[in-house]
């Protein structure tokens, strides 16, 4: 909550106090006192109807997913009410004008209510920062009659919108490793090598017929086939160091810093995936987690826990990433290599170092 105070209306405020308290000094009696009474308890008086205004306010707003892509077109429906028994003038609405864009609310629209009545708020909403954050209607601001002072407040309830980052190629040219795909001895599940290997079945109907071994057909007098051996690949590890900011702190340069963080980590995650190549993914997801990504519906079942799902639940699980930060590129995992992706890199650091 925030109070503004209109300075030239307060020092008028004060000239009349003081006019009416000298009005009074000088000639007494109830005629005289009753502008004196009336002026002192014009605040308190306001400042009593604001509070109930506040109380009997309900807000609710939606959208009709609440998962979206970022920067993708949605309908915002907010529902103002007022369930006092005072009626509510002139009510300054704010958006969050800084995270998302409204097209048919202004940001201070003004609003005034009837006792018991409701009025619905529709427009068209777009968000431009990935990851979760409140969006729509933000504060709501209430002034005395004679405009000495305004109160703004947070709305009552807020809709806290999930914002999956863009599919990009912002991480390629990181990425861009010589011998990525090389032979290491880790096999894919599902890619396989262009030329057949030693491995033999029957034919089944759909075979090559470049891929019969005829000697050995000859041998058992039945088509055998060699089968493809799985396409080998080099192991990768991408450890995500998010930042640990609370909730109450999560201003407007946080979210940028998120959303390229968010973009740049599904980025380097559908570079491996898109070629096939085996990537293990080290990030917070409450508690330090890990997933395997190596074709499309690994890297889908990845994409939908990045929006939401990158936070720690305390500050021990902070500590255990940056364990990871300073040990990586050991055997820990055995793995070949090590990318690592900061949210807020120090003065010097890079958002995106390969350790091989």
């Amino acid at each position: 909550m925030s109070i503004q105070v209109n300075k030239v209306r307060i020092i008028i405020y004060f000239i009349v106090i003081s006019a009416c308290l000298v009005f009074a000094s000088f000639y007494g009696g109830p005629v005289s006192y009753a502008p004196l009474y009336g002026a002192l308890l014009i605040l308190p008086v306001s400042a009593a109807y604001i509070f109930l205004n506040f109380r009997f306010l309900r807000v609710y707003q939606e959208i009709e997913v609440h998962r979206f892509p970022k920067g993708e077109d949605h309908r915002f429906r907010a529902v103002i009410e007022n369930a006092g028994f005072l009626p509510i003038h002139k009510m300054r609405l704010y958006t969050h004008r800084d995270r998302c864009d409204l097209y048919e609310i202004e940001n201070g629209q003004i609003l005034s209510l009837n006792i018991r009545e409701k009025k619905e708020l529709i427009s068209g909403i777009s968000c431009k920062y990935a990851g979760s954050y409140d969006i729509g209607l933000s504060n709501a601001a209430f002034t005395d009659p004679f405009s000495i002072f305004t109160v703004v407040v947070k709305i009552p309830y807020n809709f806290r919108a999930v914002v999956s980052p863009r599919i990009t190629d912002i991480a390629d040219s990181y990425l861009d490793l010589e011998n990525m795909v090389n032979s290491t001895g880790l096999k894919s599940n599902w890619m396989t090598e262009e030329t057949p290997g030693s491995d033999l079945r029957p034919y089944q109907r759909g075979d090559a017929l470049n891929s019969v071994n005829w000697k050995v057909s000859a041998k058992l007098s039945e088509l055998t086939v060699r089968i493809p051996d799985k396409m080998e690949k080099r192991t990768v590890t991408i450890l995500m160091e998010a930042a640990n900011v609370p909730d109450n702190c999560q201003e407007l340069e946080f979210l940028k810093k998120r959303d390229y963080f968010l973009e740049f980590i599904v980025s380097a995650a559908w570079h491996f995936a898109k070629q096939g190549v085996p990537v293990h993914l080290i990030y917070p997801s409450g508690k330090v987690s890990e997933s395997e990504v190596e074709s499309y519906e690994n890297f889908m079942e990845f994409y939908n826990t990045v929006a939401d799902g990158i936070f720690y639940h305390s500050e021990e699980e902070y500590n255990k990433i940056r364990s990871l930060v300073m040990n990586r590129g050991s055997s820990w995992y055995d793995n070949n290599t090590w990318i690592l992706i900061r949210e807020d890199p120090e003065p010097g650091e890079s958002h995106c170092t390969v350790c091989d």
